[in-house]
């Protein structure tokens, strides 16, 4: 199946019979001797009050939402998403996974997880071989019948300490491929966003019929995840 290139503003429209898939952001390492990027993918389950759009919130005070702020360990036992003993995490219903944190942008070589104890089980990630990534899975099949929205945000860690911007990620793009890994649609990010630490990248809406299509937003600033998380919260 031929990949459909996304531009900012368009969609595109997953078969109905698609109830699973994997997304992520792909990017290069950086030239020379700088730090590697740490891009972080996020995606919060929304739902629409009264079916408006512009009033999401976050479903069930972000039980879905697919975040590290929302993992349980420590010093977050509140947290509603279980963290799997390989780095990776989840929801409660096993709807949505994330692949365990990659913090040099090489995601198909090998992970270096933010957590120190995971180390004997530091495997590569990431499905296709040169990928650089950090992905999530959805089955949509399992989500609540609620939620309405999947927002994809992408942030680039301790960006202001590296002095790092979106405008300095080379070749950055996210993807969507169904259950057999078979790449369905992609949204090139561009230089558009130089200066921009934060992006809303994309968004799987839930259609009438029940099924999603994906949609490129794109839609950047230099709000701290935080902001991100409490917009969705008010």
């Amino acid at each position: 199946m031929a990949t459909f290139k996304l531009s900012k503003g368009q969609s595109f429209q997953l078969e109905k019979e698609i109830q699973l898939v994997h997304s992520g952001l792909v990017w290069d390492p950086p030239e020379g001797t700088g730090p590697a990027f740490d891009l972080d993918v996020h995606c919060f389950a929304l739902v629409h009050p009264r079916g408006d759009a512009n009033r999401a919130r976050l479903y069930n005070d972000g039980s879905h939402a697919l975040c590290y702020a929302f993992v349980r360990g420590p010093g977050n036992r509140e947290g509603s998403l279980v963290k799997n003993a390989d780095g990776s995490f989840q929801t409660e219903d096993g709807s949505m996974w994330h692949e365990r944190d990659d913090r040099t942008g090489r995601g198909g070589m090998g992970h270096d997880a933010r957590d120190d104890d995971d180390d004997d089980d530091d495997v590569g990630g990431g499905h296709h071989d040169e990928g650089f990534r950090e992905e999530f899975k959805i089955v949509l099949a399992k989500l609540p019948e609620d939620i309405s929205e999947l927002a994809v945000w992408a942030t680039i860690h301790e960006a202001e300490r590296r002095n790092q911007h979106f405008g300095k990620v080379k070749n950055a793009y996210i993807e969507v491929c169904d259950a057999m890994d078979s790449e369905l649609c992609r949204y090139q990010l561009t230089s558009e966003f130089a200066g921009k630490t934060t992006i809303q990248v994309a968004s799987f809406i839930k259609q009438e019929d029940g099924s999603w299509k994906f949609h490129a937003v794109g839609a950047a600033s230099n709000a701290g995840l935080g902001d991100v998380i409490n917009a969705y919260l008010q």
